[in-house]
């Protein structure tokens, strides 16, 4: 029975006027051993494990370092050995950079350099495992960030919508782009590439020039400007200088969306219920307002919905009448928006609170009397079932959660039939917290000064935890509170629910957040998973075709054909591995021998033929992903708060404290065009240490001198350690049979102001990150780093895994002069 995969649940029944305890195993028919089967099977068929990726921040700019840590939870860490990561860009669904990160025991992590030609826009992370079922990545996590470019370029460009009016005229809406320079010059002749939509399926579409006073006059079609297609792009090309302009139009009709979800799924016939109410329109804004509900003509109450565009009011419906609701709004005040269709003899589940902690209570009504079984699951896992009987009336029942694991779970009303009646979506043990206490020296710091850190987790009771966690402290206004998530929140309610509304806090204990929450779970996770789906699947559906992602190539010979196999030499790093290849010349690269630490190449080399007289073809598995990804890309739900977005200017990037970039930057290196590198692409930062990742676009780095002695950093235990460096062969250099491996990710180098307290000022918006920082119980190691020449606030930002779950915490202090 369903009890022997959880051990003994005791249910607990109340009656109105009596009450008794009962088994779990007791009375239960034998569907619901079949039932759990098939609960298994949906679970195997949807099997995917849980990624998250820690980000230092959310705003970037260009010549800056992204840093990140993956985690992998809920799945097999043995066939997740690689982490790769795509940046794409939202106006056009474009992959600009890649790179792929070594993954171990579920944890990866990197950095990847944003260069100089990033124009600002919003852009999207897309990171994903090398576990591969049917074509398609099953663990993903998608990350938006916001890059804004700090070059200095020598002209502005607006979009100006000429006509205001709500009703668009009959020849279109007039939009005038404005170009000038400094000086009064007139940017005329640019180039400007304009479509209106989706940059892969426009509305319309071309390429113009501006006229001679800088300026070009859109006509815009008023049919061609609908929901969801509105948003005017232009980019504009004048002397080798790129900027991007968007612009959101008007829509002539904007009408609400207006969606009801009943408690339970459905309106019964003379069962008094709660029902959620939805008001968005189809760009996703959401209206707070008031409506009046109606009954037969008549109002019967005055409904409102919150600033998410969330609502919810009691009702008893009787069949033989019409509800409907009417919105108390300007621009549509005779839309009528009917509730769902009322259904007789249904039961009704309500539950005056489905943040739970350790007891969940609900109720059960009916107008007739009837056998219910309740099944208490999670889609992936069943809990534990039993019978309730219930009389005309209600029944109230109070569960004990021992043994369900925190989280979102369901509660489902089936009949002896298999068929259910009702499903209401609860937060299990909600105020189970893991806790990370970070703790400094005080409130408020100078600038250049050394921050003392130390944390210590602890679980719900207070217990000390061992964890692994990831920690960044970087300037407050770099998080951008409708792109930032955190581990905690991203496990226990956006996997699952997906984009929610954008708030501060999401899994605090103030009334405001479990308010919030309990709303959440009465209008998102009802219908989020289709029963007809879950009981047709059979074991057949969870046979999964596993791909693999394999580098496969063919060694072509310029002077002859290969006939026979042919031995190959791999170089990376300091490691050199032989293979031998099929009699035509093709081969596989397996994974383990494509790991090298970041920045540099894997070179390959054929024995007993000159260089020559050969040539690599090598394909890359992970391209095809990263294509089928960004082609299926779709924007997030904060886009609605950017449409009217015009490019910053120098002026707007005051605040991010950063310095505006030099347009000429001498280029010495062949490793990523960026940097002062020798031909081997190593260079030294101006606290001499090799191959600076923070400092990796530096004007001041200079080529190191074989012999030379230099630093690198030890993450594991916060020192640098100084090292000979060994020299460059330019002529072993040779990036045209060398190959982008799989990277060891380079550490990042917290600056250290009492060895080098440079002149110059040091705008360092991330001053400190770890990728992977080890807690344990009586641990007392301090972290420490500087602040820099930023004043304002910074925040510490902690986040990881424990032995008994996911923890997050932060910390702010504030730098002054």
């Amino acid at each position: 029975m369903l009890m022997r995969l959880r051990g003994i649940f005791i249910v607990i029944v109340f009656l109105t006027c009596y009450c008794c305890s009962a088994s779990a195993q007791n009375n239960i028919p034998d569907f619901t051993d079949s039932l759990a089967k098939k609960i298994q099977y949906y679970s195997a068929k949807k099997q995917q494990g849980v990624l998250f990726a820690h980000f230092d921040k959310t705003i970037y700019t260009n010549n800056e370092n992204v840093w990140f840590t993956a985690y992998l939870l809920n799945a097999d860490a043995n066939k997740n050995d690689v982490l790769s990561a795509v940046l794409i860009n939202d106006n056009d669904r474009s992959i600009v950079l890649k790179d792929k990160f070594v993954m171990a025991k579920g944890i990866a992590f990197g950095n990847i350099f944003l260069p100089d030609s990033l124009l600002t826009a919003n852009y999207s992370f897309m990171l994903y495992t090398s576990s591969i079922t049917n074509g398609q990545p099953q663990n993903v996590f998608t990350q938006p960030i916001t890059v804004k470019n700090t070059n200095e370029i020598s002209y502005k460009a607006t979009l100006l919508l000429e006509d205001t009016s709500k009703i668009a005229p009959e020849a279109g809406r007039k939009v005038l782009l404005v170009t000038n320079a400094a000086g009064m010059k007139l940017v005329s002749g640019a180039t400007v590439k304009y479509y209106l939509g989706d940059k892969q399926h426009p509305i319309i579409a071309g390429t113009v020039k501006t006229d001679a006073a800088g300026q070009y006059l859109f006509t815009i079609p008023a049919k061609d400007i609908t929901l969801g297609n509105n948003v005017l792009q232009a980019q504009i090309t004048y002397n080798k200088e790129t900027q991007i302009v968007k612009l959101a139009l008007p829509v002539q009709q904007n009408i609400p969306v207006v969606r009801f979800y009943p408690e339970g799924g459905n309106l019964a016939d003379g069962i008094a219920s709660i029902v959620g109410w939805e008001v968005k329109n189809n760009e996703g804004v959401p209206y707070a307002l008031r409506g009046v509900l109606f009954k037969d003509g008549q109002p019967i109450d005055t409904l409102i919905t919150n600033s998410y565009g969330i609502g919810k009011f009691a009702l008893l419906p009787q069949r033989q009448s019409r509800y409907y609701v009417k919105l108390i709004l300007a621009d549509n005040p005779d839309s009528v928006y009917n509730l769902p269709k009322i259904l007789i003899n249904q039961p009704v589940i309500t539950m005056a609170n489905a943040v739970a902690d350790d007891t969940l209570r609900f109720t059960i009504k009916s107008k007739l009397p009837a056998t219910y079984y309740v099944l208490v699951h999670n889609y992936k896992q069943t809990f534990f079932s039993f019978p309730v009987q219930v009389a005309a009336g209600e029944r109230k029942v109070k569960i004990l959660l021992t043994g369900v694991p925190k989280g979102l779970a369901e509660i489902t009303i089936l009949d002896s039939l298999q068929r259910p009646y009702a499903e209401r979506l609860f937060f299990s043990h909600y105020n189970l917290h893991n806790t990370v206490n970070v703790a400094i020296d005080t409130g408020e710091y100078k600038t250049r000064q050394k921050v003392n850190l130390k944390l210590n987790l602890s679980g719900p009771d207070g217990k000390p935890l061992t964890g692994i966690v990831s920690i960044a402290c970087v300037e407050a206004n770099r998080l951008e509170i409708n792109k930032a998530t955190d581990i905690a929140r991203y496990v226990f309610l956006d996997h699952e629910l997906g984009t929610l509304p954008i708030r501060p806090n999401y899994l605090g204990n103030s009334t405001e957040d479990k308010a919030f929450l309990e709303d959440i779970l009465l209008i998102k996770g009802w219908r989020r998973y289709t029963w007809t789906e879950l009981m047709q699947t059979t074991a057949a559906d969870t046979i999964r075709q596993q791909d693999s992602l394999v580098f496969k190539g063919k060694i072509v010979r310029l002077d002859k054909p290969i006939i026979a196999p042919v031995t190959v030499i791999t170089a990376r790093d300091s490691t050199i591995n032989t293979f031998v290849t099929q009699p035509n010349g093709s081969f596989a690269l397996a994974d383990t021998n494509l790991f090298v630490m970041q920045g540099k190449r894997i070179h390959l080399y054929v024995t007993g033929i000159p260089r020559q007289n050969y040539d690599f073809s090598i394909i890359d598995p992970y391209d095809k992903i990263n294509s089928l990804l960004a082609a299926h890309y779709q924007l997030h739900g904060y886009d609605y708060l950017l449409l009217n977005e015009q490019r910053e200017t120098p002026e707007d990037l005051k605040k991010l404290e950063h310095a505006i970039h030099l347009k000429e930057v001498k280029i010495k290196g062949t490793d990523d065009n960026q940097l002062t590198a020798n031909a081997c692409g190593d260079y030294y930062c101006i606290y001499r240490v090799l191959d600076c990742p923070n400092h990796r676009a530096d004007p001041r780095n200079k080529i190191p001198v074989k012999g030379g002695a230099y630093y690198q950093y030890d993450a594991t235990t916060n020192t640098q350690s100084l090292i000979i460096y060994p020299g460059c062969n330019p002529d072993e250099y040779d990036p045209t049979k060398g190959l982008d491996g799989i990277h060891y990710s380079r550490e990042f180098y917290p600056v250290d102001y009492s060895v080098n307290s440079p002149t110059q000022p040091e705008y360092l918006s991330t001053i400190y990150w770890n990728s992977l920082y080890t807690i344990s119980p009586g641990n007392k190691t301090s972290i420490s780093f500087y602040t820099s020449d930023i004043t304002g606030t910074f925040k510490i930002i902690v986040q990881g895994v424990t032995d008994k779950g996911v923890v997050y915490g932060e910390k702010a202090f504030v730098v002054s002069k």
